[in-house]
């Protein structure tokens, strides 16, 4: 069985950009990338003193024998390409109980053969990654179903957040400034107004929930996959940023699981506009957070999930003001709701009975059952993005 990465090594390396990678990998000439062999030389070096792995190497032999398996070997082969991905221990996967080695290096799971040959993704010669719906099968028995969905919510979505080391976002930054950030594989970074690189990245989605809940079925009978199977029913796929996740579950989740039952909403939903709203909005389409269709004689509504990653840089693009008066030219309500709103409860329950008469629905009846459900919820969901990164380890 050749080695592969797997549990919270694998989400880490499906969320870090390919670019990233790309401009520490010392096996990438940079032909591709608009700096100087010196240059890069020089940043990979900077980079690597910065990085977890490295930082730690010093103490592996303290916690352990790295070098005590093949599969050990095999990420050590590999360790400079991965190394801005994963921090120590690295999880893998290992066939059988017997191969087990645990390391200050590496942390083997059990995994049999027959599921996971056709889940796996080359790295290089001597080292896979589990595919995103068998990361988080491997991630599952150690999560609860709303961490799980926000797991899964993020490989189905439309964004990724990756905290850079100060090397590479010093470059980036540069790069920016002189208009020259590549686009890898179509990720794309994001800049505030004063240039300076924030944690989130837009990508196109790694993993559908249909494809999810298929490795679910699949897995049946192995810890998690029922967890898994009802997570990937509960991902609305298409949030472009973590605040859309948690609007999404606190929004769309049914009442019996803490949420206010309003589904039947989409992600980053596009609405070709009139010749009219494209004057004001200076454009032929916008996209809206989350998206509920008109039924009757109730119009369409857009949730505008205002949050400060999300937005970041938006007076280079399209306004939110000019977005909602286009979009309420063509017939939709638009409501712009802050995060403050939903962490606040009084302020979310008078948003949430905004929203049940704007779609024509009732908010859930306040019983205790009811209020000890959604208290569960969010405390589980309203967190940072990077505590709940930090949590699956």
């Amino acid at each position: 069985m050749v080695t592969a990465l797997c549990g919270i090594s694998a989400f880490e390396f499906w969320r870090t950009p390919p670019l990233i990678r790309m401009l520490v990998n010392p096996s990438d000439s940079g032909r591709d990338l608009p700096l100087e062999p010196e240059r890069l030389w020089e940043l990979r070096k900077k980079t690597y003193h910065e990085l977890e792995i490295w930082r730690n190497s010093s103490v592996l032999e303290e916690r352990g024998r790295p070098f005590m398996s093949d599969s050990a070997l095999d990420v050590l082969d590999t360790i400079a390409r991965i190394a801005p991905c994963v921090s120590a221990p690295i999880e893998i996967l290992v066939p059988s109980p017997s191969d087990r080695r645990p390391s200050g290096l590496v942390r083997p799971h059990v995994m049999s053969l027959d599921l996971s040959k056709r889940e796996l993704v080359r790295i290089s010669p001597s080292l896979c990654v589990t595919s995103p719906a068998l990361t988080l099968l491997t991630l599952a028995p150690r999560l609860s179903l709303a961490r799980l969905v926000m797991a899964a919510s993020e490989l189905c979505g439309c964004f990724s957040v990756y905290e850079t080391p100060p090397s590479l976002r010093e470059a980036l930054e540069g790069l920016n400034r002189a208009h020259m950030v590549p686009r890898v594989s179509s990720w794309s970074p994001s800049f505030d107004e004063s240039g300076h690189l924030s944690d989130l990245w837009t990508r196109p989605s790694l993993v559908e929930p249909k494809r999810i809940a298929e490795l679910a079925d699949k897995a049946r009978g192995r810890r998690g996959c029922r967890l898994l199977r009802q997570a990937a029913e509960l991902v609305t796929e298409g949030a472009a940023s973590p605040f859309e996740v948690q609007a999404a579950m606190l929004l769309g989740f049914a009442c019996g699981l803490g949420g206010e039952g309003y589904g039947g909403f989409t992600h980053n939903h596009e609405v070709a506009l009139s010749d009219a709203a494209r004057c004001l909005a200076g454009r032929r389409t916008c996209r809206c957070d989350l998206y509920w269709p008109s039924t009757g004689d109730r119009r369409a509504l857009d949730l505008e999930c205002q949050s400060r990653l999300h937005h970041v840089g938006e007076s280079r693009g399209l306004s939110d003001a000019d977005r909602a008066t286009a979009l309420q030219s063509m017939g939709i309500e638009v409501l712009l709701a802050t995060y403050a709103q939903f962490d606040d409860e009084r302020r979310f329950d008078a948003l949430s009975a905004t929203i049940a008469e704007k779609i024509g629905r009732t908010p859930p009846e306040r019983t205790k059952a009811y209020l000890e459900a959604r208290a569960k919820l969010r405390d589980e969901v309203l967190v940072s993005w990077k505590a709940f990164h930090q949590e699956l380890r």
